[in-house]
């Protein structure tokens, strides 16, 4: 290896880029690798987890044979894959348990819950994509605007009684809206790739009892009284199948999302962009490098992975996805740089100091969302960790001027936010925007900019991460892809006839396979895939910093013993406990 840390970590060139993407490393550094006994990990668990699966489906399929009486004729009938095409669908969907059968691959958290309009809002506060909801205006459900609710709407499900001026004053309404899928992808191209979406938004009410309930959905933003063959608002009042498939809309919408934007790209790129700038421009006895480097344990080896593994041609988002190679691109590019790049799409690029914690509650209006918990216990993890980094700067920088004149810092900073180098945009605030054309002179801004990056790191990977298995693996609660279109549901006529559509809108039973064996193996956690903040060694030389880090440690200790006792509370009341935020469950760095 180069003496020279920007021989080793080079940039890649922006002409072989992945489309879309943020700038990543060339190739992976010797040292930066997966030890051998990670790697055997991951290939049991994902060997072990298909040969259940496989098992399973091979009993299924003997079955499948012996009722329906197929019959080999001749040599040109085993076509196998022809002849027993009818055994990959399902038939009913409680036959996903078949393959939770096993000690290894428990029944999903949310398997006899799913269907439940308690489960689908609470999933948004608690599940595996918490980031997305804000509090509804006025102007969002307004008359003219995109999603007209009226009044008549909501009353038929909440009562005549029911006001929408007094629920929006009172702030009972909650939105999410997936405007970024917008016209992703042509119906052709969807035709061809046999995988189809939608553009939903879904607006929530908080009941009496604090439970956040889905009210009205629509699943296009431009709904086409003429070329739709479905109403452009579906409520709980619809039919039983209308408004299961609205919400499956939805739930396979977010999970893209998630997959896409929430973790791959909030998470895992944005902080390899990080890791590249820190390792060219840091030494290794600088404080940010001995702050930083723990939280960048594995970044570059699961990244470097998970750019053949995912994005590329044949990956998984081309493969299982539901968006396919070119538009998984598309919505990357649409969420980093604000821009499409085979539509005309425009909107606002990702900007850094919008991933501060409070910076995202108070934009989204839901700090005072009851029974949040991803909130509540993020805020601790961020109140904690800015706690911890703000001990370890000022014990070396003792003012502004301090952080002005250190010539290292400046260098990461420009490193960072550079066209040519890691592209970050809004590393700062528009109001302090001097600070990076300029030099960076303020420690606050620092400790800001550097608590941000280890909460992303941590905090927020394991937030969105490790859930997956929970409600990804029973893919009917949250499929990688529909392969119907929502108008299939209004080819035929009947409520039965419309359940046995929806059916086929599931990935089936190989794809369902997939889907399995990759959320179990993406949600294997500490200590196989890295150390948690709770086994973390204590990374600092001076004697200062390491009292600054067991202060830390100390600080995650009491959150970790208040978050089990509400935990165990909740488990006592018959609720569900959310668990991905305990601090011996968060990972050092993004390792998995």
């Amino acid at each position: 290896m180069s003496s020279n840390p920007k021989d080793t970590f080079q940039w890649v060139d922006p002409k072989v880029r992945y489309p879309g993407a943020p700038p990543y490393l060339i190739g992976l550094p010797k040292g930066e690798g997966f030890n051998w006994f990670k790697i055997l990990w991951f290939d049991l668990t994902a060997l072990k987890s298909a040969l259940i699966l496989i098992v399973t489906q091979l009993f299924h399929v003997l079955g499948y044979i012996s009722r329906t009486k197929v019959e080999f004729k001749g040599v040109a009938d085993f076509g196998l894959g022809v002849i027993l095409a009818g055994a990959d669908y399902w038939e009913k969907v409680t036959d996903l348990s078949q393959f939770f059968k096993w000690p290894f691959l428990p029944k999903p958290l949310i398997a006899d819950l799913w269907e439940e309009d308690v489960e689908f809002g609470r999933q948004f506060l608690q599940g595996l994509n918490p980031v997305l909801m804000r509090k509804c205006q006025a102007e969002d459900i307004a008359v003219g605007s995109k999603f007209p609710v009226t009044e008549e709407h909501l009353k038929h499900y909440l009562g005549d009684n029911f006001s929408l001026q007094s629920a929006l004053d009172q702030g009972k309404l909650y939105l999410v809206d997936y405007e970024i899928f917008d016209d992703i992808i042509d119906a052709n191209q969807e035709d061809q790739l046999g995988r189809y979406t939608s553009s939903p938004l879904c607006l929530f009410y908080l009941n009496e009892q604090e439970q956040l309930l889905p009210v009205a959905i629509k699943v296009k933003q431009k709904h086409d009284q003429i070329k739709d063959s479905y109403p452009e608002i579906f409520t709980p009042k619809s039919s039983k199948v209308e408004w299961k498939a609205a919400k499956l809309a939805v739930s396979a919408t977010d999970i893209a999302y998630q997959g896409i934007i929430a973790h791959l790209l909030d998470t895992h790129l944005v902080i390899e962009v990080c890791t590249v700038s820190t390792y060219r421009t840091l030494s290794p006895d600088h404080i940010l490098y001995q702050l930083l480097k723990p939280h960048f344990f594995n970044t570059l080896a699961i990244n470097y992975m998970a750019r053949s593994t995912f994005l590329g041609r044949g990956g998984f988002f081309d493969s299982t996805g539901a968006l396919g190679y070119t538009s998984s691109n598309e919505l990357l590019s649409r969420a980093y740089w604000g821009k499409g790049l085979s539509t005309d799409y425009q909107g606002e690029p990702w900007e850094f100091y919008k991933k501060a914690l409070p910076y995202s509650l108070e934009s989204r209006d839901v700090k005072d969302l009851p029974n949040y918990y991803y909130k509540d216990d993020a805020l601790l993890m961020w109140d904690a960790t800015k706690e911890y980094v703000s001990d370890v700067i000022k014990n070396h920088y003792k003012d502004d001027q301090a952080v002005e004149n250190d010539d290292q810092l400046q260098a990461w900073k420009n490193e960072l936010i550079s066209p040519d180098a890691g592209t970050i945009q809004g590393l700062l605030p528009p109001e302090k925007a001097s600070q990076l054309t300029g030099k960076l002179n303020n420690v606050d801004d620092l400790i800001e900019i550097v608590t941000i990056m280890i909460f992303l790191a941590t905090t927020q990977h394991a937030a969105v991460n490790f859930g997956q298995y929970d409600y990804g693996a029973w893919v009917a609660n949250m499929p990688f892809a529909l392969y119907k279109p929502f108008s299939s549901l209004y080819t035929v006529n009947t409520e039965e006839e419309r359940e046995e559509i929806l059916l086929k809108w599931l990935p089936g039973r190989q794809q369902t396979i997939k889907q399995i064996v990759l959320v179990k193996v993406l949600t294997i956690l500490p200590p196989i895939t890295s150390k948690s903040l709770l086994t973390l060694p204590n990374p600092f030389k001076q004697e200062e910093d390491k009292q600054a880090f067991k202060d830390f440690k100390k600080q995650l200790k009491e959150i970790e013993s208040q978050l089990k006792e509400r935990n165990k509370k909740l488990k006592q009341e018959g609720k569900t406990p959310y668990v991905y935020l305990q601090p011996s469950r968060i990972p050092q760095s993004i390792a998995i």
